[in-house]
């Protein structure tokens, strides 16, 4: 009978012990039912194939190192984005066409077909669907005294017959066009664009309604290769305004109200550099350098808070300073410091100032075209190799461990690199 009642007591011990380990394991395990899938790379590649050299698109698994050629055959343009679910990229093929491919490599389709121009430039952006895009197209005149032009244009993924054109503005000239003179720079959802127009700052629907004057009075607002760069909440646009090289840093509110000189420093030369918006918008990321150093020899990067107007010195130790980036999560800003081809890669905390060298053992070298994949873990970069004249695809961990090379000996120059946004199965 004792023995009986032994046995029960510890059946049941050891039942309620099972229950309560089960328990804490569901509460305290990492959820599995939306399983993250590895984020892909896309980047673009030199190669010579027999006597053709062409631009190739490429996506790599930067664990694996298993990649994909995306679009044989085309002529493939630096500028490549992907689409926000991650499903399909769009490119520039020879600076007339634009493509989208779907991230597999299918569905491959040709969404506008343009004229050869002088001085060309195109920015695309996805609208958050996936299903539609937004870019603008540039081109120089094809002397001084002719105009260029400004387009605009929509498109779905159908095709050709699925693009619109918006808007076709003409600039510069003898005399000089006053439709707009500046590029058109996109929002970050797509839905609105910025430019400068009779020397004022105007903003319009993506569609080519609601054309609004955001600011009142005529000024250099991108003089000096400044651009107009919207926040990604899309509640300010930042600049730089000033006779050049005198620029500071302004924002205004996209409803044109609070016009805010950031930095009202003339001692503080800030031009020809680009503006970084943080993450959630609170703050900008730039480098300037004291009065009459023209060569920028001795900048540094400094990060400023929209609310309270305080800039912060955050590297304080003037030098060059390029490729500025913030982190998704905002707390890391990635660059490269040094002279042309003397360059090392770093990070440093916006937070604590803390400096961090990434990939020491590359040795000095040009380095540009930094990606941080969006969970803030990786750092995509190209390096400029001198001795063997290659632009090599390099990704590492943010902490600095996991260097690993991407590209091969076959891919004479990589760049354009973009992560794919996550995606859940």
């Amino acid at each position: 009978m004792r023995l009986h009642k032994l046995l029960r007591f510890w059946s049941i011990a050891l039942i309620t012990l099972t229950l309560t380990i089960t328990v804490f394991l569901s509460l305290h395990s990492p959820r599995t039912t939306a399983a993250q899938k590895p984020s892909i790379l896309a980047f673009t590649a030199l190669q010579r194939r027999g006597s053709e050299v062409r631009n190739s698109l490429f996506a790599v698994n930067p664990t694996s190192l298993a990649r994909r050629e995306l679009a044989p055959n085309i002529d493939v343009s630096p500028t490549v984005v992907w689409s926000p679910k991650g499903d399909r990229l769009a490119f520039v093929s020879g600076d007339t066409d634009i493509y989208t491919v779907k991230a597999d490599g299918s569905g491959l389709t040709k969404q506008f077909a343009g004229e050869s121009c002088k001085g060309v430039n195109f920015r695309i952006a996805w609208f958050a669907n996936s299903q539609k895009l937004v870019f603008a197209r540039s081109c120089d005149g094809s002397t001084s005294d002719s105009s260029g032009s400004q387009s605009l244009y929509t498109s779905d993924i159908s095709g050709i017959k699925g693009t619109k054109l918006i808007r076709n503005l003409e600039v510069g000239g003898q005399p000089a066009k006053t439709e707009i003179s500046s590029e058109f720079y996109l929002s970050a959802d797509d839905q609105q664009v910025a430019f400068v127009k009779d020397k004022n700052i105007y903003k319009m629907n993506a569609d080519g309604s609601g054309m609004t004057k955001l600011t009142q009075s005529p000024g250099e607002y991108t003089s000096g290769g400044s651009e107009l760069v919207w926040s990604g909440d899309r509640t300010k646009i930042a600049f730089l305004s000033g006779s050049y090289p005198q620029q500071q840093v302004y924002t205004i509110n996209t409803d044109g109200t609070n016009l805010k000189n950031l930095t009202d420093n003339p001692q503080h030369q800030v031009y020809n550099v680009k503006l970084v918006w943080s993450p959630d918008s609170s703050r900008i990321a730039y480098y300037h350098g004291k009065a009459g150093d023209f060569g920028g020899e001795k900048q540094d990067i400094w990060a400023i808070d929209i609310n309270t107007g305080t800039a912060k010195n955050l590297t304080q130790k003037p030098q060059k300073y390029d490729a500025l980036s913030w982190s998704p999560d905002g707390k890391l800003i990635a660059f490269a410091t040094g002279d042309f081809n003397q360059q090392k890669l770093y990070t440093i905390n916006a937070g604590s100032g803390q400096l961090n060298q990434l990939a020491p053992r590359l040795g000095i070298s040009g380095i540009s075209e930094l990606a941080w994949s969006s969970d803030s873990q990786q750092i995509a970069f190209t390096f400029n190799e001198i001795a063997g004249y290659q632009s090599i695809l390099y990704v590492i961990n943010r902490d600095g461990s996991g260097l690993n090379k991407l590209t091969n000996d076959n891919d004479l120059n990589a760049g354009s690199p973009v992560w794919q946004p996550h995606i859940f199965k």
